[in-house]
């Protein structure tokens, strides 16, 4: 298929025909159709955070069967796969590491594809077409004089994409929660050892006590005004966090106006009628994403209700495969959620620098394989604490 490639760069998501670009995203990654990502550079998300498209495109024969969705970066916030250290091992060396690339979601910490490829090539046209597409993006990256090409949450068979083209594995991890055919949240419950089980009833009774009115919102249930609702709530957790709020009111009224069909909402009301907290979320086919969460008032139990429960009933309800919940996750690892890998792939223009960071990340996998096989040999879930 090689001669009859063209590969291209372009700098703006607009440039692109949005049923053309999401015929190449899969269902279990959501956050790369194009309405997603036009939000982000729409409203001002990513200009202002400085994440500046690098859209590697490859056609045939005038049709679009490859996207590499890449960002030129003068810094690292918002990517949560953290290279701070390499940044100031370079710097202590007098080399610079930023600008840099990075293929990734801005500001979403979700694995899903990073390369956007037709869904009617085999596996070897795949790895073809990742050749060329990586090969664009790191002349691209010469060209502008940057230290290094990060893939970021990309799935395991990206990973080995990237390998022959120089790119260094590396592993994280996150906690996922599986559906494993339960028919109710009692069902989910029963995988779970007995403390876990009474203390999660006891956190349900406890909100239910409360006097709230929780709802879950799809679809035409969701209106203009949750927007404003769930801005309100995100921007007063991170003023709570002291973090860097990446989004603003613009993108929550995008999203209801674009991308009200993958959003699924959870709110919760105090009993005068208030909104008082909730969580946003997306969702399309057999997995849901929890993101955004915030509150205005402290109720106990309550971002657990929302985050996490609310999220397991509707998976179990629609038979959805899997609920992921962003990163960090002590509280999810403790309410069913599994430890799981998560990987990337990086590649350093300068070769000692490139050998420094191979080397230590050599020692760093093998560090969070151990790490999440502890984890797991601790879950409450009964299954992978026996074995």
């Amino acid at each position: 298929m090689e001669p009859n490639i063209k590969i291209e760069i372009s700098h703006s998501f607009l440039d692109w025909d949005k049923d053309e670009w999401n015929r190449l995203v899969p269902a279990d990654s959501l956050f790369q159709e194009h309405e997603f990502l036009v939000g982000l550079e729409a409203t001002g998300c990513i200009a202002k955070s400085d994440w500046v498209p690098v859209i590697v495109t490859a056609k045939k024969e005038n049709t679009l069967v490859g996207i590499l969705p890449a960002y030129l970066r003068k810094d690292s916030y918002g990517e949560y796969i953290f290279d701070f250290q390499w940044a100031n091992a370079f710097h202590r060396a007098g080399i610079p590491y930023y600008p840099k690339l990075t293929v990734a979601v801005p500001f979403t910490p979700v694995t899903g594809s990073r390369f956007l490829l037709d869904p009617s090539l085999d596996n070897g046209d795949k790895q073809v077409l990742c050749d060329l597409l990586l090969t664009k993006l790191k002349e691209f990256g010469k060209q502008e004089n940057v230290s290094s090409v990060h893939i970021l949450f990309c799935k395991e068979e990206e990973q080995g994409f990237s390998e022959p083209a120089g790119f260094a594995p590396r592993l994280s991890h996150q906690y996922h929660w599986f559906n494993r055919g339960f028919q109710s949240f009692e069902d989910f419950l029963a995988t779970l050892v007995k403390e876990r089980r009474k203390s999660i009833r006891s956190e349900r009774k406890k909100i239910g006590e409360t006097g709230l009115k929780i709802q879950t919102l799809t679809g035409d249930l969701i209106e203009s005004k949750h927007a404003s609702i769930f801005y309100e709530f995100y921007k007063d957790t991170h003023s709570k966090k002291w973090g860097q709020a990446y989004l603003n009111r613009r993108f929550f009224e995008q999203m209801v106006e674009t991308f009200k069909h993958r959003l699924l909402l959870v709110i919760a009301f105090h009993p005068n009628g208030d909104p008082i907290g909730g969580s946003w979320n997306f969702f399309r086919d057999g997995y849901l994403f929890g993101r955004y969460w915030g509150a205005t008032e402290y109720v106990p139990n309550l971002h657990f209700e929302c985050c996490y429960y609310r999220l397991i009933d509707y998976a179990i309800e629609h038979k959805m495969e899997r609920v992921e919940a962003g990163a960090q996750g002590e509280h999810k690892f403790l309410r069913g959620y599994e430890t799981v890998p998560m990987y990337s792939s990086h590649y350093i223009y300068h070769e000692q620098g490139r050998d420094a960071i191979t080397s230590y990340l050599e020692k760093e996998i093998q560090m969070e394989r151990e790490n999440i096989a502890a984890y797991n040999s601790h879950s409450p879930i009964k299954s992978l604490r026996e074995g």
